[in-house]
């Protein structure tokens, strides 16, 4: 960056949204505003609510430097409007519902952070996509978009389903395009900010042409690929954008393709003698490795601030064979009371060296009855507090990752 540049050019994102939550203190509002700068936006946890920053910011940014400070002014009353024009009447708001797709670990982060600062977690209703999505409502503003809580569904007076239902309808008339490449390949293309939600768009779905059971990959807020299951050739499409994405946005969705069954998705792997499935397993790898290391820090955290539980958090590992292929694997010590995360493989040492080796599922059939799943802990951990015996051991085995 230039000098001129400096004092002159337009402002960084972090000097804008700074200027923006500085001016709606202005205005005497008191709520908690927290700045995500990873995925750019304006959270308002007291309301449910998030500001995405990215198209204002650029509007801001093209504007002459005499202009910005009126039109910053003019953003931070509509800002303020935004929230007030939510209606009191399901029938005054019905047309602006949407759907809205969320990470799952979001959700399970915000809860171990709200433990951490001693407040409330979330009042919404999320109705779970596969294993690690959640759907919810949201109602449509000009410049952000206000989640929808259990509070104002019981203002309403309607359940969850019934908006839903509307909020989906909307969509599917707000749907401009939808992208195709090649024969059975598609890919909701509305650049509306709510392209992923279109996963839930399950009648057009079906009415595509695809090779197999339809299969969905939900890769950002901005990108929904659809393909079929036996389809080799859509389905590598899928990978190329898919690591494209992951390589390109900060903060992705879930990299964990789903299948339509029975009009639910599911999470889906294609065989292990495909010939992508290496490559699909490498994207859940990497993908289950980042949700653990969020987890373990915010684990970690609230278990030195609470002293409610002195387990080690162990750590997902993964490595890469003779093959190319990565495999997961956690370590379960001997005599170390821990967490351990749901990995390919467990490798269980001792002051001896390494005494056992196993997939997890092998393991668990041994000895289940040692790791007892954590409740309402996303993604999965098992206590371990005792150490198998040596015949356990040797039933177990060694494997070579």
């Amino acid at each position: 960056m230039g000098l001129l540049d400096r004092f002159f050019g337009p402002p960084s994102p972090k000097q804008f949204a700074n200027a923006l939550i500085a001016g709606l203190r202005r205005t005497g509002d008191t709520g908690e505003i927290i700045y995500d700068a990873e995925k750019f936006r304006l959270l308002r946890t007291d309301r449910e609510h998030e500001t995405n920053l990215t198209n204002i910011y650029q509007e801001h940014c093209s504007l002459p430097r005499s202009e910005r400070r009126s039109h910053l002014l003019r953003l931070i009353q509509t800002l303020l409007m935004d929230h007030e024009r939510i209606p009191d009447d399901f029938s005054a708001a019905r047309s602006n519902l949407r759907p809205k797709i969320w990470l799952r670990s979001m959700f399970a982060n915000m809860e171990l952070e709200a433990k951490l600062k001693g407040s409330k977690g979330l009042d919404l209703p999320l109705y779970p996509i596969g294993e690690h999505l959640y759907s919810s409502l949201v109602y449509d503003l000009p410049t952000s978009m206000a989640s929808i809580s259990n509070e104002t569904l019981e203002t309403w007076g309607v359940t969850y389903y019934e908006a839903m239902e509307c909020a989906c309808q909307n969509l599917e008339e707000s749907t401009i395009a939808w992208a195709k490449i090649g024969d059975h390949f598609f890919s909701a293309a509305s650049g509306d900010n709510y392209d992923s939600s279109r996963v839930l768009l399950l009648d057009r779905i079906r009415g595509y042409d695809v090779i197999g059971d339809p299969v969905a990959m939900v890769a950002q807020r901005d990108a929904m690929y659809i393909t079929g299951s036996d389809d080799e050739v859509g389905l590598k499409i899928m990978l190329d954008l898919t690591e494209k994405t992951l390589a390109d946005e900060p903060r992705p969705l879930s990299p964990i393709p789903m299948r339509l069954v029975d009009g639910e998705w599911t999470d889906w792997m294609p065989p292990q003698d495909h010939s992508l499935y290496s490559r699909f397993a490498l994207l859940e790898t990497n993908f289950f490795g980042g949700l653990y290391a969020e987890q373990k820090e915010l684990l970690a955290a609230v278990n030195e601030q609470t002293m409610e539980d002195d387990a080690f958090i162990a750590s997902f590992s993964g490595v890469q064979n003779d093959k190319g292929d990565v495999k997961s694997y956690c370590v379960w010590g001997e005599g170390v009371h821990a967490l351990l995360p749901k990995t390919q493989y467990i490798m269980l040492p001792t002051d001896g060296g390494l005494a056992a080796s196993g997939e997890w599922n092998v393991v668990r059939r041994q000895v289940g009855d040692l790791m007892q799943r954590v409740e309402d802990l996303y993604p999965a951990r098992y206590r371990v507090r005792e150490f198998p015996s040596q015949q356990q051991l040797a039933d177990i085995g060694k494997v070579e990752l």
